[in-house]
């Protein structure tokens, strides 16, 4: 029970966090390929911790894995 409660605080946090940052980070460098990859990153990660809590055991590994999608793609976001 525990892990399944952690494991949703972590997706919510995901999406409560991450739209703010996704403003925050693409809106301002208008419509360009640089400022798709944090929105894209946040749905990618929503997507893929979504179905990593689905294939595994362990309930609190997709949105981990979620948070890494989205973290890659700040990161890129940043060096491009």
């Amino acid at each position: 029970m525990r892990k399944n409660l952690t494991g949703a605080l972590l997706q919510l946090a995901l999406l409560v966090i991450g739209i703010p940052i996704v403003y925050l980070v693409a809106f301002p460098f208008g419509l360009t390929a640089k400022s798709l990859l944090p929105p894209l990153g946040l749905l990618a990660g929503l997507v893929v911790s979504g179905i990593m809590v689905k294939r595994t055991s362990q309930p609190v590994s997709g949105p981990l894995t979620g948070w890494l999608v989205f973290s890659a793609c700040l990161a890129l976001a940043f060096v491009l």
